[in-house]
């Protein structure tokens, strides 16, 4: 049952005065139960002219009668002692507090026990009686924790008896009833068996419970009232998201979800939900943000696949959750280490889960479904220019989100091509606007470009297609053309950032030149910037070059090192242009009159490395 409809039967069975039975409210521990009394249950009962006191005693611990009634009187106290009004005066409820202090405390507790032994008589039911005193007859006494009782079965449920039928109080019994159940044992030593505790423990419930209310929250309820106040400072749909995560993450938990309010709190502070330039994918990472940090506060660890694993699809999927997992390190830092959340590092690790994970923006998947209906034929005549448009639009979108990965260009000029013939009337500049949008954003960034071309070859046409089998790709000269286009300025920009450096900042330009050949792989490209470097600038940074930045243009040169075999990939035409500049390095060099010992030790290396370069 749902916190309304729990509501609804509280209030019937207040309103009910020939009702002499206890209510139970069962439900999973950490579910909500008690933050449900002390808040939602009481706000409803104490509110309105029909109002109903409700006063909360926990039964944990507590081993007998005396204890249970000493339970209660401090939940009244608890619930009374509010301290003085504003002007100073005692108010109606001060004096109720000092007049339960002055008599209710003398007769509760360990008094009690104090006047068993010195009357020598029983007098075990008057602290229920001291409690029927303090707690009126439209107050509601709710026992929480009943499972945690120390107290026997038959004594526990007698005084609950007692109170409601006796004494006609309405009591709730707050519990986990499974977990209530396994703690039953027999008392009377005779050794009953499961079977014979359990009928004993369904018959005194009958007996005094009138109805059991299971209490199963909605996600959303819970969601808002432990986190809704942080929630709703990250975005407006937050509470709703929030929501959807955790539920996907199992059912909702308030005291983990109460650890996750640091969290939540670094996230609204790091900015990164603060106007995004994507809220679609924002919401996404926010989303699956959410889902882990539940999972973490419930002590869910998220590992790498077993080697068992029954499924190749099931590990990967696992796999994959567990590197999304640890790219939210903020999460992991909190709930693994107990380390405070930095904002800044939350913006850090949201940013790059956002580029890594949710790369495309909403333009751009956007234009992946028009591919999609083109390349299958789902689509009517008249929606084909706003299909092209969408795609065109999905390059370098114009809200600044990320536009379609250089990874899918091939696919959409193949699919924009393959029906501008058919629709010409309706295309009437064909792929040629398609084609200036990707030459435009291959232009702002061919280093990406470049990668692309290296990880799909196939599709970029720098491979062939084996075409013996049934499936085909289309050779498409415009995909030749951006191919040439994504290399050439690639290679133009990289030369012209060596040059600039060897012109202006000599110090820096080993490392410079050495980074440029280990981030691109094994490909010629690195090479190819060379060949427009300036032979004579060039030898005249090397003479004033430490020992390890000269070691650095070796490594970097040499057939040995990162050079390597890349010549062989070369062309004809560009592998002349680079023996071509290796004997104009090669001459300078023999010019120069070495001053120090490492200058001629590595002057002699990079000239053996740059004669086999001139005799490719």
């Amino acid at each position: 049952m749902d916190e309304t409809s729990i509501i609804g039967v509280v209030r019937g069975y207040l309103e009910d005065r020939e009702n002499s039975y206890a209510l139970m409210l069962t439900g999973e521990w950490g579910c909500g139960k008690t933050y449900f009394v002390k808040h939602a249950l009481t706000e409803n009962l104490e509110a309105g002219e029909s109002r109903h006191p409700v006063v909360v005693a926990s039964a944990y611990g507590v081993k007998d009668l005396a204890e249970l009634c000493g339970a209660i009187e401090a939940g009244f106290i608890s619930k009374c002692a509010i301290g003085r009004a504003d002007s100073g005066k005692k108010s109606r409820k001060d004096s109720l507090v000092e007049f339960a202090k002055d008599t209710g405390v003398s007769f509760l507790g360990k008094k009690i026990r104090e006047l068993e032994k010195k009357a020598g008589v029983d007098l075990k039911m008057a602290p229920l009686n001291a409690v029927n005193l303090i707690i009126g007859p439209e107050a509601l006494l709710v026992i929480d924790d009943v499972e945690r009782c120390d107290m026997g079965l038959r004594e526990l449920l007698g005084a609950v008896d007692h109170l409601v039928v006796g004494c006609g109080k309405k009591v709730i019994l707050v519990c986990n009833e499974d977990e209530w159940r396994k703690r039953i044992e027999p008392k009377d030593g005779k050794g009953q068996d499961a079977r014979g505790t359990a009928k004993e423990y369904e018959n005194l419930i009958e007996k005094t419970v009138w109805r059991k209310c299971r209490f199963e929250p909605s996600v959303d309820s819970v969601v808002e009232r432990v986190l809704g106040d942080v929630l709703r400072d990250v975005y407006p749909e937050a509470i709703e998201d929030a929501a959807s995560a955790i539920r996907e993450s199992g059912s909702p938990n308030f005291r983990s979800l109460g650890k996750m309010r640091p969290v939540l709190v670094g996230m609204v502070k790091s900015g990164f939900f603060a106007e995004p330039a994507d809220p679609e994918s924002a919401r996404a990472v926010f989303r699956e943000a959410c889902g882990f940090a539940a999972g973490a506060a419930k002590g869910k660890r998220i590992e790498p696949p077993s080697s068992r694993e029954d499924s190749v699809l099931r590990g990967g999927i696992f796999e994959s959750r567990r590197l999304k997992y640890a790219a939210l390190d903020f999460i992991s830092c909190f709930f693994e280490r107990c380390e405070g959340v930095d904002p800044e590092h939350v913006r850090f690790c949201l940013d790059d889960y956002l580029a890594t994970f949710h790369p495309d923006g909403p333009a751009a998947r956007e234009a992946l479904r028009c591919i999609e209906k083109i390349r299958d034929v789902a689509f009517r005549d008249a929606e084909i220019p706003g299909l092209v448009e969408a795609i065109v639009a999905g390059i370098a979108p114009e809200d600044g989100s990320r536009g379609l990965s250089f990874d899918v260009y091939p696919d959409a000029l193949r699919a924009v091509n393959g029906i501008a013939d058919d629709f010409a009337d309706a295309l009437p500049g064909g792929t040629a606007p398609l084609i200036e949008a990707m030459e435009s954003s291959i232009g702002r960034d061919p280093e990406s470009a470049v990668k692309s071309i290296r990880k799909n070859r196939v599709e970029w046409q720098e491979i062939p297609f084996d075409s013996s089998g049934t499936y085909a790709i289309p050779v498409l000269e415009e995909i030749d053309r951006l191919r040439k286009l994504a290399l050439t300025t690639l290679r133009e920009r990289e030369s012209r950032s060596l040059g600039n450096v060897l012109e202006n900042a000599h110090d820096q330009f080993a490392e410079k030149l050495y980074l440029t050949f280990s981030k691109l792989d094994d490909r010629s490209e690195p090479i190819l910037s060379l060949i427009s470097l300036d032979a004579s600038l060039f030898m005249r940074a090397l003479e004033k070059m430490s020992p390890g930045d000269i070691r650095l243009v070796h490594r970097a040169l040499s057939p040995d090192g990162l050079m390597g075999s890349r010549p062989a990939s070369l062309k004809d035409e560009d592998r002349k242009a680079l023996a071509a500049w290796a004997k104009r390095i090669e001459s300078e060099i023999g010019e120069v009159e070495a001053k120090e010992y490492y200058q001629r030790i590595y002057f002699e290396a990079i000239s053996r490395s740059l004669d086999e370069l001139a005799h490719l």
